[in-house]
């Protein structure tokens, strides 16, 4: 028996003023939506769970479940499983990873994997990635210069020319 991977499994409350529970399941194969009703009026209690089950490749044209998965878990989520199922897999990789990655990148192709999205753009501006880029960039990198690259950020601090460098080493010294 082969179990089904799954990539995404959330359980909310729809934004009010409804009162449901929704779970959003995102497999191998299919992107689940099921609905719990919370009704408050006696004949609509009992109401038995609804469920959707949509095929990676109905997705795309299901905009009532897309506008759904919106609603109650945000845009990011609805991005993030849309993703998932359009076949881009470098977002489900943990930031760390993609981190790692960039580090053996040239820095041109640093600024090309930033404009891939949002998630990649957020990473490739990050002070984890720039740090790990001007360790391996440069040769010699003192107190002043680290404590220099918390202020301004490692990134700003890499692409300083020497002249603009040594101005702001002195102004830190001076403070």
């Amino acid at each position: 028996m082969s179990t089904v991977k799954v990539f995404i499994e959330k359980v909310g409350q729809a934004p009010p003023p409804s009162k449901d529970f929704h779970q959003l399941v995102v497999n191998e194969k299919q992107v689940i939506w099921r609905t719990w009703r919370i009704a408050i009026r006696r004949d609509q209690r009992g109401l038995p769970p609804n469920q959707k089950k949509v095929s990676w490749e109905e997705f795309d044209d299901d905009a009532l479940l897309q506008g759904d998965i919106s609603r109650v878990f945000g845009e990011e989520t609805l991005k993030h499983v849309h993703a998932i199922v359009c076949g881009d897999w470098l977002i489900r990789l943990p930031p760390r990873v993609i981190v790692r990655i960039a580090t053996f990148l040239d820095l041109l192709d640093v600024v090309h994997l930033g404009a891939v999205c949002k998630f990649t753009r957020k990473i490739c501006a990050s002070d984890l990635l720039w740090e790990k880029i001007f360790l391996a960039y440069c040769d010699t990198v003192t107190d002043e210069m680290k404590s220099l690259a918390k202020e301004l950020g490692w990134r700003k601090v890499f692409f300083a020319n020497k002249l603009e460098l040594r101005v702001k080493l002195r102004r830190l010294k001076i403070k």
